[in-house]
């Protein structure tokens, strides 16, 4: 895992895309599309962009659209853009101005869906 781990440090700067890190830390200030295993945005970091993965964990800043599995949003961070999710934490003090949607398995919700309209259509001819 050591090797797949990107750090970028307070101060420093990236535009971009980020690619094959299967961790990365942020500090500094990134323009970046990011898929990887885990996200880190520390205080000082700044994210703008978009971002695909199993863990987000964001002390920062962060404006974009994220899809996470589970996010965790500490005392210090502020996000903005749309958040997709599994689980999330939000820990008092962490300032959301997003748009924050439950991802929940869409095939089981198309299901429930059919069901229901298959079960107006019966009452319907029953009627």
């Amino acid at each position: 895992m050591a090797n797949k781990q990107a750090i970028l440090g307070s101060g420093a700067r990236f535009s971009g895309k980020i690619s094959n890190a299967r961790s990365i830390e942020i500090n500094g200030y990134v323009e970046a599309d990011l898929t990887t295993e885990k996200v880190t945005i520390g205080s000082s970091g700044k994210f703008l962009g978009s971002v695909d993965s199993e863990l987000v964990v964001i002390a920062g800043e962060y404006e974009g659209k994220m899809q996470a599995d589970s996010v965790w949003l500490t005392e210090t961070s502020r996000i903005s853009g749309e958040v997709h999710y599994k689980s999330l934490q939000m820990d008092r003090g962490a300032a959301l101005n997003c748009r924050v949607v439950h991802n929940w398995n869409e095939a089981e919700t198309n299901n429930v869906d059919e069901k229901e309209e298959n079960e107006e259509d019966a009452q319907e001819e029953q009627s």
